[in-house]
């Protein structure tokens, strides 16, 4: 056996040991390779985006909120509570072309969403479309007569479209189940002025000051 033949074996073994060496020397200073790892690192951004969102809605910065909430929405297990807060920040930031966009989205999936059904009648209210509003509060006076908010803002968008008597009939039922409801008075006196105008004569009788009530804030379910 020649003096290089005779070296090759321990020579193998020693670039062995000098690659296991290098292997033990990395790994020590990374981490090990964890199964699904990745997927609990993008998770916990997205629960950073909604932590962000959750801290600039409570300084009432609402379109950052928005913006952070859409972000974190892109986690399906944080997605529903996500994507509501984005659409609840766009309303209070009166943004309402994105707001009715996600409410929209949010009735389309879930038809029994009241809370969504209500901010979308109110919104389109806000945004001038009265018939859109009005059959949106039709449907959720027939499935939801209890609320004082509904039936306010129902009448509200009645009196708008200046229909006064569908807007005194829902009055009645507000004093009805809601005789203490402080917005009865305003009501009553646009209703009757709706059904008895005034003719020019008397015009300047009507107090200056009585304006048409503006529809409660909506103040979605978290």
């Amino acid at each position: 056996m020649s003096r290089r033949s005779a070296f090759f074996p321990p020579l193998l073994f020693f670039a062995a040991l000098a690659i296991c060496i290098c292997c033990f020397a990395s790994c020590s200073s990374t981490r090990f390779i964890i199964p699904g790892a990745n997927k609990v690192t993008v998770n916990n951004i997205f629960i950073e985006y909604y932590n962000i969102a959750e801290e600039y809605f409570r300084i009432k910065n609402y379109s950052k909120a928005a913006e952070y909430y859409k972000m974190a929405s892109s986690d399906k297990e944080i997605y529903n509570a996500a994507y509501f807060k984005a659409a609840r920040s766009y309303a209070l930031a009166k943004d309402w072309t994105n707001a009715i966009q996600i409410y929209q989205e949010i009735v389309k999936k879930d038809k029994n969403n009241v809370t969504a059904k209500e901010s979308l009648a109110y919104i389109y209210a806000m945004t001038n479309d009265f018939e859109k509003s009005e059959r949106l509060y039709l449907e959720l006076v027939s499935t939801n007569p209890d609320s004082a908010e509904v039936l306010i803002n129902y009448t509200v968008v009645l009196l708008t479209l200046e229909k006064y008597q569908d807007a005194a009939e829902q009055l009645d039922l507000i004093k009805e189940k809601f005789p203490d409801e402080e917005k009865i008075k305003t009501l009553e006196e646009k209703i009757n002025e709706g059904l008895n105008p005034p003719s020019d004569e008397s015009e300047g009788n009507i107090p200056a000051e009585l304006e048409q009530p503006e529809l409660a804030p909506k103040e979605d379910a978290d």
